[in-house]
């Protein structure tokens, strides 16, 4: 054992108290002048602490720190970690500044530290910085992948979880640390159990981001599985009151050419006049004239309810939104991504109409390829190789992500296709289905 004048050995707690705190710092990304004079004081006072309680003072300083954090899970967390951190390389670096002034004395004494000790303290201090600097220039490279680590620990709900893992570890290691003092373990043994914690603690935190990853996972899983039922649910209750809507509207046509006879005989013109009001020609056969009412054709509750969704939307913006379905039967086996492309096209498609207020959805289906349309006359210029860009709108007080996100989720799979063109004033979106229905 070598023992190190109490002021070393106040520099030595010190600088190991204010490096974890600065890590920890740099992990929450909270560097000003206020947060580096309160570490200081803490690592002085806790340092001084340390002479009289050894390797026990850290515990007792990360346990007072995560009272103070209690409400503040990645506060809690960034610290903890930062102690196991810095602790190992506190402690390689001990063990590597032996190394050296052995090497460089070729002599294998302990008591050479005790001699050399000022110098033994600074070896030490400047090669942990060295480990430190590395670390961090290391860990800025994975700088987005550990924001999205934290992001999913934060979403579902995994603080406690990785905050018991981490402080399990740090206990474990304090542990060896003690023991090792208390019994007099030789400077050999006590570096092959650092060097074989180190390594342990390199897999602890490897299965910890494994653990984070597999949990999100199936939390998104199920929330997945959760959002398409409801969707289907929503498309479910929109079918049923479509069709609703056709009951009524076919009986009230059948009541209405029932009394036009006697409204023709009528002396009355304001009778006539009324009933011209609620019951205009176009509006009597709007349904049942093709248009949606080919939606029938089409065997998928996902993309019938959507089609029956923007018929009423684009009918609300008074819209025109034709379909044009050629074929007695559509088969679609196609997963949610589908749906949410057809609709942010459509969308795009009302959203651009002002003038020639006409929107057409035409569907071509082969035993191989399924082809579906959306045709939109455009009122002025556009250039194809833009509209895909993220942020890119022709319209006021729109994000202008949505052909963006069309993209993105394409690129995702490898069966969809979209082919863009403007032919004749119109802008003409493709969606292409490869691989059977």
């Amino acid at each position: 054992m070598v023992y190190i004048d109490w002021q070393l050995n106040l520099i030595a707690n010190f600088c190991l108290l204010f490096a974890i705190l600065q890590l920890k710092n740099y992990f929450i990304r909270e560097f000003n002048p206020l947060k580096i004079l309160i570490g200081i004081a803490l690592a002085l006072v806790f340092g001084y602490i340390g002479l009289f309680l050894d390797d026990i003072f850290i515990l007792f300083f990360i346990g007072l720190l995560l009272l103070v954090y209690h409400h503040d899970m990645q506060k809690s967390i960034s610290l903890v970690m930062a102690s196991n951190i810095v602790l190992v390389f506190f402690c390689l670096a001990t063990y590597t500044a032996r190394i050296i002034f052995f090497v460089a004395n070729n002599r294998w004494q302990l008591r050479l530290l005790e001699i050399y000790q000022e110098y033994f303290i600074t070896a030490s201090l400047l090669i942990n910085l060295l480990y430190l600097v590395v670390f961090v220039l290391v860990a800025q490279r994975f700088r987005h992948s550990t924001a999205e680590l934290w992001l999913q620990i934060e979403k579902y709900h995994l603080g406690k979880r990785v905050l018991t893992l981490t402080f399990s570890v740090l206990v474990s290691f304090l542990v060896i640390l003690l023991i090792s003092d208390l019994q007099a373990v030789t400077a050999t043994i006590q570096a092959s159990l650092i060097l074989i914690f180190s390594i342990l603690l390199i897999v602890a935190y490897y299965q910890l981001v494994f653990f984070v990853h597999t949990m999100a996972i199936q939390n998104e899983a199920r929330e997945k599985l959760a959002y398409n039922k409801q969707l289907n649910e929503y498309l479910t209750s929109v079918q049923q009151q479509y069709t609703e809507l056709r009951k009524f509207k076919h009986d009230f046509q059948n009541i209405m050419l029932a009394i036009k006879p006697l409204v023709d005989q009528s002396d009355s013109q304001e009778l006539k006049d009324y009933y011209q009001d609620i019951v205009p020609d176009d509006e009597m056969s709007l349904v049942n004239k093709g248009n949606i009412a080919q939606v029938s054709a089409i065997d998928n509750d996902l993309i019938r309810g959507l089609l029956i969704q923007k018929f009423f939307i684009a009918k609300s913006k008074q819209i025109d939104f034709n379909l044009e379905l050629t074929q007695a039967h559509y088969h679609f086996n196609v997963d949610i991504v589908v749906v949410r492309i057809l609709g942010i096209l459509i969308d795009n498609a009302l959203e651009h109409v002002t003038k020639n207020r006409e929107v057409t959805c035409a569907i071509n289906q082969t035993e191989q390829t399924t082809e579906i349309t959306i045709d939109n006359p455009l009122e002025k210029k556009l250039n194809l190789n833009e509209i895909f860009q993220s942020g890119y709108t022709t319209k006021q007080d729109h994000t202008g992500f949505g052909l963006s996100n069309v993209r993105k989720l394409i690129s995702q799979t490898n069966n969809l296709f979209l082919d863009s063109k403007i032919v004749k004033g119109h802008l003409l979106m493709t969606l292409i289905i490869v691989g059977g229905e």
